[in-house]
């Protein structure tokens, strides 16, 4: 039995938990939200963690247990692009040359993307990262707007002081490999990083530290902006301290940055995606995804599953299930483990899962009207353009059924009822889901 005090004020103590075990997988466990269908695209047997898609429109994948980037030009074919890697974690394109975030370097391989998938241009070692130490063996890099690098890189404990300021922090580098600087720290474990399209902001998942409880501290997303403290291993939450042992300094707090959205505890949040493709409805675009790896430190097991974040004003708002069906509460035990939703160039979502090694596919069949799809013609008529209008398809203004004029699996024209365009919302909807959109002013 361990014991915290929290908050200088409660007195957490924690027993060991019944483990959480595997299961074998079967897909028709998988749930997901209306309209959308779930498939296994492809099967790396290796641990595959983080995904990119090359500027040749291939996805490409790390594959830490066995030290290669495996290349998926299509279902269910791979091809091995490098081998001989030290637990690559991360990787990200820019330009044709690939950029790879491996347990103990940033390696980038010039001229990446060939004909035949395969690299053969040398590894240059940008920058020596640190492996003294236990934890976290995840290095997650990104490249900005600025075209620098930025590397997360997670503690090597629950609550500790580190000794080398890479960790537990996100760190900056030149596209070279130079002018290390500190980017921002008290990020215990901040595996998923990813820019927002709109306010070009770094966005970063937060792993809490375990011990303290089923509920506390909470898993994060923080917006990392220069220079910030985000509170770990002293403070959590709302600047809630935590007496973790003699080198704690709850004083720190009052000057950290509180999450941008607290996220279920033990959750484990790993990969972190916005998506701005046109496959799935128009009230998607710009909010993130974000695996849940799963949970190992609390009574009732949590997580093992990815979420939707929506997002306003540039800002996480609300999180919500979005494929789930790994977990079997009851029973205790997993099928999956996901790490990475990276949305792909045809608009569908493709997830890594480094306990089965499947990368799964997730394409919206719903119907979806297309961004300023719903076009007036005069007279309450409108036509509406978009995707997937098969099946028993419905349109309403409100409440208020519509007249199909004409209906293709693109196109619908309607007559609208009188009065019903001051409603403002016009939904399209089939036995599988439904679509909305507003009604712009008529044109007569």
């Amino acid at each position: 039995m361990r014991c915290f005090l929290v908050a200088s004020l409660s007195l957490v103590c924690l027993h060991a938990q019944p483990a959480v075990t595997a299961r074998p997988f079967q897909l028709s466990e998988l749930r997901t939200q209306p309209g959308f269908e779930v498939s296994v695209y492809a099967r790396i047997p290796a641990g595959p963690r983080f995904m990119a898609f090359g500027p040749n429109g291939v996805l490409y994948v790390a594959a830490r247990d066995n030290g290669t980037i495996v290349a998926v030009p299509g279902p269910d074919t791979t091809v091995v692009a490098v081998r001989g890697l030290n637990q690559p974690n991360s990787l990200v394109f820019s330009g044709n040359d690939l950029y790879i975030g491996a347990i103990d370097a940033v390696l980038r391989f010039r001229d990446a993307a060939t004909p035949d998938l395969v690299i053969r241009s040398q590894a240059e070692r940008l920058a020596t990262l640190p492996t003294a130490g236990g934890g976290h063996i995840s290095r997650t890099l990104e490249i900005g707007a600025d075209g620098r690098m930025y590397v997360a890189i997670g503690s090597t404990c629950n609550f500790c002081l580190e000794n080398d300021t890479r960790r537990a922090a996100v760190t900056r580098y030149e596209a070279d490999g130079t002018g290390q600087t500190l980017f921002a720290r008290g990020l215990r474990n901040s595996v998923g990083l990813a820019w927002h399209p709109v306010t070009g902001e770094l966005w970063g998942t937060e792993n809490g530290g375990d011990g303290l409880g089923d509920d506390i501290p909470a898993d994060e997303i923080n917006i990392i902006r220069s220079g910030n403290d985000y509170g770990w291993p002293d403070c959590y939450g709302q600047r809630i301290p935590v007496a973790w042992g003699s080198g704690a300094r709850p004083g720190r707090c009052p000057d950290t940055v509180p999450p941008a959205l607290e996220l279920q505890a033990h959750s484990a949040p790993l990969g972190l995606s916005f998506y701005t493709g046109e496959g799935f409805p128009e009230q998607f675009r710009n909010d993130a995804f974000v695996a849940f790896h799963g949970s190992w430190n609390r009574n009732q097991p949590t997580g093992y599953k990815v979420v939707r974040v929506r997002a306003a004003g540039g800002r996480p708002t609300a999180y919500e299930d979005f494929l789930w069906g790994f977990l079997a509460a009851d029973s205790r035990t997993w099928s999956g483990r996901p790490v990475h939703p990276l949305p792909g160039p045809d608009g569908a979502l493709y997830i890594s899962d480094d306990a089965t090694g499947n990368i799964y596919r997730i394409a919206y069949t719903g119907p979806r009207i297309s961004a300023g799809g719903v076009v007036p013609r005069g007279d309450r008529t409108y036509e509406i353009y978009g995707a997937n209008f098969t099946g028993d398809i419905a349109v309403f203004a409100g409440a208020a059924s519509a007249e199909i004029l004409y209906l293709s699996p693109s196109q619908i024209n309607v007559r609208l009822p009188e009065d019903a365009a001051a409603i403002g919302t016009l939904t399209v909807r089939n036995e599988k889901a439904e679509d909305s959109a507003p009604i712009p002013p008529s044109s007569q």
